[in-house]
C-alpha cells in the first residue's frame, strides 16, 4: 500500500506539471515535486538520526557528487531504518536529488566499494532525472489512474507491474542498466574498485526475472558491467576502509535496537 500511495503521489504531481516532450519537467517542479514526496516519505519510515552514520554517508556521498558533474540538484542523503527495495537494497531516488539509503544496504554489502557503488547507482537515477522523465512519456499517457513505478528503490528497480506497458517497462530496465554504467564510471573516478557493482548484483540480486520485472535480469546486469569494467584504466582501487566496518557494526547495533523496540 504505501508503493501505491507514493505512486498516486506523483502522477497527481505530474498531472500538473508535464511540459514539452523533450523536458517533461522543469527543475522546479521537479525539485518541489521532490520536496513533497520527502515529506510523505518521512511519515512512513523512520530515520536513523547517529552523528557518525550521517557524517560518513554525507563524506562519501559527496565524494561520490563530485564524479557526477551533470546533476541537475545538489544531493539529500538520510539512513533510514526501513528496506523498501528488498530485492537489491537500493537506496530510493527521489525527485530533485533526494536518496534515502536503507540500514540493510550498510549490512548486505560486503566491503565500501560495494556500498558506494549502490549509493552511486541511485544518485545517477536522481542526476539523470529517470523517474520524472519515464512518468511523463507516452507509455503512460493514458494510464492516469495506474500508480506510478518511481525509479530506484521505493519501487522502480523492486516491483513487477503487470497493470504498466510493456514499453514501459522496458525504459524502467535501460534506465537501470543505464544507472549501473554511470555508477561503475563514477565510483572508479572516485576512486573505488569499478568491479564492486557487479560484484554486489551479482551475489545479491535472483536470476528470477519476468516480463513484468522492471529489472534486468542478474547475469545481463552483470555482463554490461562488466563490459564496462574492462575499458577501464587499469588502477589501484579503494576497496574498503576500517572507518566502513566501525559503521557497520553501529548500523547493525541501532537496528537490532530498533527492532526490540517494536
Amino acid at each position: 500500500m504505501r508503493h501505491l500511495k507514493l505512486g498516486a503521489i506523483l502522477l497527481s504531481g505530474l498531472a500538473l506539471v508535464a511540459q514539452e516532450p523533450s523536458n517533461p519537467v522543469s527543475m522546479e517542479k521537479e525539485a518541489a515535486l521532490g520536496r513533497q514526496m520527502v515529506a510523505e516519505m518521512s511519515r512512513h519510515t523512520t530515520a536513523i538520526h547517529q552523528p557518525s552514520i550521517e557524517n560518513y554517508l554525507q563524506r562519501l556521498g559527496g565524494s561520490i557528487a563530485l564524479e557526477i558533474p551533470d546533476a541537475n540538484f545538489p544531493f539529500s542523503l538520510r539512513v533510514i531504518t526501513g528496506d523498501p527495495c528488498r530485492t537489491t537494497h537500493e537506496p530510493g531516488a527521489l525527485p530533485g536529488g533526494y536518496i534515502f539509503v536503507p540500514a540493510a544496504l550498510f549490512l548486505a554489502a560486503d566491503d565500501e566499494a560495494e556500498f558506494a557503488s549502490m549509493l552511486a547507482h541511485s544518485m545517477e537515477h536522481a542526476a539523470e532525472r529517470h523517474g520524472t522523465r519515464l512518468a511523463t512519456t507516452g507509455q503512460i499517457a493514458n494510464y492516469g489512474t495506474i500508480p506510478l513505478i518511481y525509479m530506484g528503490g521505493w519501487s522502480g528497480g523492486c516491483t513487477e507491474a503487470a497493470l504498466v506497458p510493456v514499453g514501459f517497462l522496458a525504459a524502467a530496465r535501460n534506465d537501470e542498466l543505464a544507472a549501473d554504467a554511470l555508477a561503475v564510471e563514477a565510483v572508479a573516478r572516485a576512486g573505488f574498485d569499478p568491479g564492486a557493482l557487479a560484484r554486489y548484483i551479482g551475489r545479491v540480486q535472483t536470476q528470477r526475472a519476468t516480463k513484468f520485472s522492471t529489472l534486468p535480469t542478474r547475469d545481463e546486469r552483470v555482463t554490461a558491467m562488466r563490459s564496462i569494467e574492462e575499458r577501464l584504466p587499469v588502477s589501484d582501487y579503494w576497496v574498503t576502509s576500517g572507518e566502513f566496518v566501525a559503521i557497520q557494526r553501529e548500523v547493525r547495533r541501532l537496528t537490532e535496537k530498533a527492532l526490540q523496540l517494536q
